[in-house]
């Protein structure tokens, strides 16, 4: 064969080679038989087949005698789409009858719970913000209380007190204001209440046995600490102790009932206050001249100088 002939025939070769190499497609592929993420044919597709209620899907791509796959109808069980450009398959997708319908279904649950779930956390989230600010209100109103009580007695379930930690340490008992203070730390544990005598606007008088007498009980609430503090302070002025003031015995702080009580403790007199005993008896002239003889001496004991320019304590 003359050479010119030879590379005509070569030449024509190598034309019909480029030829077919420019229709083939780079498509992406998963099959089991691809080697590579990609192959190339005629045709891309992607196929999905239902198999015993479970799904695969393929991508990959056909050669031109095999084209009857894109023609193919799909079904329950098969189906398959196709496309000609290069990674034209790589985002196609197929869907099988039924199968959008129940992707829509399953859908809304799973946005049901993308809804509810961000709401029910930040409900509990709310919840738990809300429990700790009452905590800490809770919290600052009871220290708030315990705060109100300043000076307090600290006190015990047995009804035993700290009277001495209210008034300085200086104070004596010589001065017949009262009982010793360590006397008065335990006198409410050794009197018996016995029944209630008065009420008024800072607490109640109760007649108590103590050591087989009978005693006056002024029982303050601890909210009424002040007033019951500022009696204490006058009772325990040195030389206040006169036949005709009443006696000071015994300031006490206890505990009953779960509820803290301050006492006062004084002689008890059967006619109870002089207010009530006017209201209820009339007098007769030598028990006006009694009762104003009475006044008159304690009013005068009150004003001497010792007393009336001594501070209380």
């Amino acid at each position: 064969m003359p050479c010119g002939a030879c590379s005509r025939v070569v030449l024509a070769l190598m034309t019909l080679s480029l030829g077919f190499a420019a229709d083939e497609l780079l498509c992406a592929c998963d099959v089991p038989h691809c080697s590579l993420p990609t192959c190339t044919g005629t045709v891309c597709f992607v196929s999905k087949r239902k198999e015993e209620g479970t799904i695969t899907q393929h991508r990959g791509c056909f050669s031109q005698n095999i084209l009857e796959h894109c023609r193919a109808a799909v079904t329950e069980q098969y189906g398959t789409r196709c496309c000609e450009s290069s990674m034209c398959n790589a985002e196609l997708e197929i869907f099988l009858p039924g199968e959008e319908a129940l992707g829509k279904v399953s859908s809304l649950p799973n946005l049901l719970l993308m809804i509810f779930v961000p709401l029910l956390a930040l409900l509990i989230l709310v919840a738990l913000m809300v429990l700790f600010c009452w905590k800490v209100a809770q919290h600052r109103h009871k220290k708030s209380d315990l705060g109100d009580m300043d000076l307090m007695l600290k006190t015990s379930m047995m009804g035993d007190s700290t009277l001495e930690d209210l008034l300085n340490d200086d104070c004596t008992t010589g001065s017949g204001s009262g009982l010793p203070f360590l006397v008065q730390r335990t006198v409410a544990r050794q009197i018996t209440l016995v029944e209630c005598v008065g009420k008024g606007r800072y607490g109640e008088v109760w007649r108590g046995v103590w050591h087989g007498e009978s005693v006056a009980v002024k029982i303050f609430s601890s909210r009424d600490e002040q007033s019951w503090f500022r009696e204490t302070e006058i009772y325990n002025t040195v030389l206040l102790r006169h036949d005709n003031i009443l006696g000071f015995i015994a300031s006490d702080m206890t505990s009953r009932n779960s509820s803290t009580q301050l006492w006062l403790i004084t002689h008890y007199h059967e006619n109870g206050s002089l207010y009530d005993y006017l209201q209820r008896t009339a007098l007769d002239v030598e028990t006006c001249l009694g009762l104003a003889t009475s006044i008159i001496c304690g009013l005068v004991h009150l004003h001497q100088p010792a007393v009336l320019h001594r501070r209380p304590g």
